[in-house]
C-alpha cells in the first residue's frame, strides 16, 4: 500500500526558502554565530510547534538567548548537541603510515 505521508519539508532561515534534505555540518556552520529557533528545530529534527512549546518549557536541547518575544539559538551549541564541533580531518589529508 503507498505511502499517503508527505514528502518532509522544513524552512530554512527565512520562510521563503525551504529545505527537502538533511542538514550538512557545512550548511550549519554557514548560519553564522546564531539563528533563529525554526531553523534550529529542523537541523534537530523537531518540528516548529514542538520546538516553541520545548523553549516555552526552558526544555530545549540546546541553550536559547530569548530577546522579547523572540529566540534566538547560538549555533556552536546545535554543533556540539549533534557532534560536530570539532572538524574531523579527511582521511585524504591524513599522512600514510611509511
Amino acid at each position: 500500500m503507498p505511502s499517503t505521508r508527505r514528502p518532509h519539508v522544513t524552512t530554512r532561515g527565512p520562510a521563503t526558502e525551504r529545505r527537502q534534505s538533511a542538514w550538512t555540518a557545512d550548511q550549519v556552520r554557514a548560519l553564522g554565530l546564531t539563528t533563529d529557533l525554526a531553523t534550529a528545530a529542523d537541523i534537530l529534527g523537531v518540528s516548529r510547534s514542538a520546538a516553541y512549546k520545548l523553549a516555552r518549557r526552558d526544555a530545549f536541547p540546546v541553550p536559547l538567548i530569548r530577546a522579547g518575544t523572540h529566540y534566538r539559538v547560538p549555533v556552536p551549541p546545535i554543533l556540539a548537541a549533534l557532534h560536530l564541533a570539532h572538524d574531523v580531518p579527511s582521511t585524504e589529508d591524513a599522512n600514510p603510515i611509511q
